[in-house]
């Protein structure tokens, strides 16, 4: 035991690299888990967690909701039959699944802020952030898909919308990540001429 923390002090990478993956797949691992808890049917269901905790119908209303929202004030009349579907009229819909909630790129994104080093709220306002451009970009995805439905845009209804979301979310988590070391390297060098706070602002 002495031995591994030596090393994880001596090579600091190492134990960000440990604690981002055991961070990263703890989350990630975690949706299917819970998806079976909430599911009818499952062998680890409990009615009392879908009823009062469900966390995939809460995350799915909201994107679907944000996404009317943002339609009607664009002028378009949109009907839903259920929190995870919408339309423009009688055009095609967008149903939203828990595999386009995004969970895989939000982990990711949580996971690399938490093995960071930093004051814990340093860390829950990166994480935050990050999940905030996440959440605003899935929320165009849909609203545009249901556009180019209604006006049927071969260019967008024609691609994969769940690999083109994926792309585009882990560009802008790079970005992020980039921003990020950025403000870190800026903190650690005015902690370092001894004017450093608890953390820098984004």
């Amino acid at each position: 035991m002495n031995f591994i923390k030596s090393i994880l002090n001596k090579n600091p990478a190492y134990f960000f690299l440990l604690k981002f993956l055991f961070t990263f797949f703890t989350l990630y691992f975690f949706f299917p888990f819970y998806r079976g808890v909430i599911a009818p049917g499952g062998q680890i269901y409990f009615p009392y967690f879908e009823s009062h905790f469900n966390l995939v119908t809460s995350l799915t209303s909201f994107l679907t909701c944000s996404a009317k929202f943002l339609l009607e004030a664009a002028g378009f009349d949109i009907f839903q039959n259920n929190y995870q579907s919408l339309r423009i009229g009688y055009s095609k819909g967008v149903t939203v699944n828990p595999s386009c909630l995004g969970w895989a790129v939000m982990s990711f994104w949580v996971a690399f802020v938490f093995a960071n080093k930093g004051a814990l709220q340093y860390k829950l306002k990166w994480m935050t952030f990050g999940l905030v451009a996440v959440f605003l970009l899935n929320i165009t995805r849909i609203a545009l898909i249901a556009v180019a439905n209604h006006l049927n845009w071969q260019p967008i209804t024609s691609l994969d919308h769940h690999q083109t979301f994926n792309v585009a979310s882990y560009v802008c988590i790079a970005i992020l990540i980039g921003w990020y070391i950025s403000v870190q390297k800026k903190y650690e060098r005015i902690n370092s001429a001894g004017q450093g706070s608890e953390f820098v602002a984004i």
